[in-house]
């Protein structure tokens, strides 16, 4: 069995359909309606007298010969639109500065507590602060004004 298969698990007939309707759509807007352009842009020069009149048909394959030339002309230049490409893995010794990297960062959260005053609640609920990083701030800047305040009464 392959390690990268895909399962989709479908349940009941709200399921079905929905798996019906995707698969209908897809098919109108893969192939059906450049189809239907394709026809109507043949029937226009056709207009012109030079070629025969095509249907729908007709312009559904005339759009899958343009559609499986163009991917044969871009698959002999090694060039595509679309690549698929499994993420590459971390090495071990990628592995472990990412690891020590985290476990810093945990130990200099862990060393000092983030103390969050009613204001700074306050402000919370009405959106003027909306992330923990500027908790910390406002937590500097409320440290920083007690410890001048400290000095001006000495």
């Amino acid at each position: 069995m392959k390690r990268n298969t895909k399962i989709i698990q479908i349940n009941g007939l709200r399921g079905l359909a929905l798996a019906l309707f995707t698969v209908i759509c897809l098919a109108a807007g893969f192939i059906a309606f450049p189809g239907y352009v394709a026809k109507n842009i043949w029937n226009y020069f056709a207009g012109f007298g030079c070629v025969p009149v095509i249907n729908m048909f007709q312009g559904v394959m005339l759009w899958a010969i343009i559609a499986i030339s163009y991917f044969i002309i871009t698959d002999k230049r090694k060039q595509s639109f679309i690549a698929f490409k499994s993420p590459k893995e971390l090495s071990e010794e990628e592995l472990k500065q990412v690891m020590n990297a985290i476990k810093m960062q945990t130990k200099i959260h862990a060393q000092r507590p983030m103390i969050i005053s009613a204001n700074d609640l306050e402000k919370f609920k009405l959106k003027e602060i909306t992330k923990p990083d500027e908790f910390e701030k406002k937590l500097e800047d409320n440290t920083s004004h007690h410890d001048e305040k400290e000095k001006e009464n000495v």
